[in-house]
């Protein structure tokens, strides 16, 4: 049986994770600095730590019935403020969780890995290709993990080992329901969408599952998007319906 470690086990789209690796079959180590990961259903252990700190990664290998063949980076640090507010220790802080930590890790993976495949999957956010105002230190991080996974596909690729970013849009989740629990604030986020609705943590978990198993066994090195066609809207869409040509 596989064996998986899940890092942001707790978040929204962690836990869904999490739920979806184990109906697999699969066995979990779950991480996260929330206490709550120890309420998780199904998982073979859970760590309670900053799984941002490598004697952490270290702890969640060592808890795994035998070496993992999939890693989920999930971790991340959001922080609002003006680009030009920012300091070095807010850019360092976000840049270690979201990004330094996801290298850490998959790095244990690559040196831990046993004889079969193995497959990491770092979840990233549209954000890597599309700027928001006071998110540059969040946007840099996700666009950095697609720059991870092409080095990593390209230098552990002959190894056996797989490695791809899932990018979510707007995932709606404890963290940001002030944007989308009041019906209309709600409805001013999916105008966003050509879908027309926001994305559920547990179709993310999907996508995470088809990268973590063997069905994308080819599949190395991607940045997928899991955002209902956000990113393939053109500026001269509108909120609410597409707009004429402006020339």
């Amino acid at each position: 049986m596989t064996s998986a470690l899940v890092l942001g086990a707790a978040g929204g789209v962690g836990r869904a994770v999490v739920a979806r690796l184990a109906a697999g079959g699969t066995h979990v180590v779950a991480v996260d600095l929330d206490p709550a990961v120890r309420q998780l259903a199904g998982v073979h252990a859970t760590l309670v730590g900053d799984a941002a700190e490598p004697g952490i990664i270290g702890r969640a290998f060592d808890a795994a019935p035998e070496p993992p063949a999939v890693l989920v980076h999930a971790l991340l640090h959001e922080l609002r403020v003006p680009l030009g507010e920012l300091d070095s220790a807010q850019w360092h802080k976000v840049f270690h969780v979201g990004l330094v930590s996801a290298w850490q890790a998959a790095a244990e993976l690559a040196r831990r890995k046993g004889e079969g495949p193995a497959s990491v999957v770092l979840v990233g956010s549209v954000h890597a290709h599309r700027a928001a105002p006071d998110c540059a230190p969040y946007a840099v991080a996700k666009a950095g993990l697609g720059a991870l996974a092409r080095a990593a596909a390209v230098e552990w690729g002959p190894r056996g080992v797989r490695t791809n970013v899932v990018e979510p849009g707007f995932v709606p989740v404890e963290r940001n329901a002030h944007r989308w629990r009041e019906p209309a604030a709600r409805a001013r986020v999916e105008a966003d969408y050509p879908l027309g609705r926001l994305c559920s943590p547990e179709e993310i978990a999907e996508v995470v599952a088809f990268l973590a198993g063997p069905s994308s066994s080819y599949v190395n090195g991607v940045c997928l998007p899991v955002d209902g066609g956000y990113l393939a809207v053109l500026p001269e869409v509108t909120k609410g319906g597409a707009a004429g040509p402006r020339s």
